[in-house]
């Protein structure tokens, strides 16, 4: 069954959890993907007008469409952590190891250029990021080309991103999943938020903070039951605040508002930065939450059915979306 692997390693981090640039407009130019969407597996990339996207009625492989038209096939086969910079997408491949592969934007030239099982893939500038699963999840860079294989971190590290400052941010599980900060060559290594005991997961960078969800947190010098709410670490003043006071999980900031799935009932919501004005944005299971300037698409595995992706518009107002999901006002 499709999507086993990259499912038990995502889950990895949760079980810990539960037991089970500024991502505005348009992408920069030398940003492959926003950090919110590499956080939850990269399923899809916009890139002005055009997105690419897993085709699930396509055994995941990656498409292509231009403003909301017909889909374009490019590849063949389960492709996760989608990237596109210049005249290429990079992407990682189930059905080869979770290696990583390059081609060009028309699907052509498709190459394996890293033989390592990546992870958390991110494109930036000239080099790709990774965490590497054949390395005990330290993390590697290299060249665009695939040369000049790196480690940077030595450490097992999840949710590795770049930040809209151009540093590299990761939760360190080799000191107790705390949020750490280096440069992309991995020097200055600095772990943020000591003061609280947390396991951090989807981290997010906007405008200077970062969203994430915590684990653990300290009461009375034991660690109390796991919370999994929304917090936000301003990285100049190194304050924290809780924005969500409920279990959260894939956590995507995006255009000012973050999305996130509910581990009370299950749906999927929005809310602003701070917290307020929550939303029901999909009234089902969503996971892997993937943000476009028009949509959010949705990762579904119900009981018994295949698993399948759900776009949905963030363009409607709450009547038009209900109706769309009930087929009633």
């Amino acid at each position: 069954m499709k999507l086993r692997k990259i499912l038990a390693i995502a889950l990895i981090g949760c079980m810990a959890l539960t037991g089970c640039g500024s991502n505005n407009g348009s992408l920069p130019e030398n940003m492959g993907n926003t950090d919110g969407n590499i956080s939850n597996i990269g399923s899809v990339c916009q890139r002005g007008d055009t997105v690419y996207y897993q085709n699930y009625e396509d055994n995941f492989s990656i498409y292509k469409s231009v403003k909301g038209g017909e889909g374009e096939k490019l590849n063949e086969g389960t492709s996760y952590f989608i990237n596109v910079i210049g005249d290429y997408v990079y992407y990682v491949h189930e059905d080869d190891d979770f290696h990583v592969f390059r081609m060009k934007t028309d699907g052509s030239e498709n190459t394996e250029i890293i033989n390592q099982a990546a992870y958390y893939m991110t494109v930036y500038n000239d080099k790709i990021y990774f965490v590497n699963y054949d390395d005990n999840q330290a993390i590697y860079s290299a060249n665009t080309d695939g040369s000049e294989l790196t480690k940077i971190v030595d450490a097992v590290c999840y949710y590795s991103i770049i930040g809209g400052d151009g540093l590299l941010y990761y939760v360190d599980y080799s000191n107790g999943g705390k949020v750490t900060r280096a440069n992309t060559d991995g020097s200055n290594q600095k772990v943020l938020d000591d003061v609280n005991n947390i396991t951090a997961a989807y981290l997010n960078y906007d405008n200077g903070k970062l969203y994430y969800t915590n684990a653990t947190s300290e009461t009375s010098g034991a660690t109390a039951e796991y919370a999994n709410f929304i917090f936000c670490y301003d990285i100049e003043t190194g304050g924290v605040s809780t924005v969500v006071e409920a279990p959260c999980a894939d956590v995507n900031v995006y255009n000012d508002r973050i999305y996130y799935s509910s581990l009370e009932d299950n749906k999927v919501y929005s809310c602003n930065l701070d917290g307020s004005d929550i939303q029901l944005v999909y009234d089902n299971n969503g996971i892997f939450l993937n943000a476009t300037d028009d949509d959010l698409y949705c990762y579904v595995k119900l009981q018994d059915q295949e698993p399948f992706i759900e776009k949905v518009s963030l363009k409607k107002s709450f009547t038009e979306k209900m109706k769309t999901l009930y087929g009633k006002e």
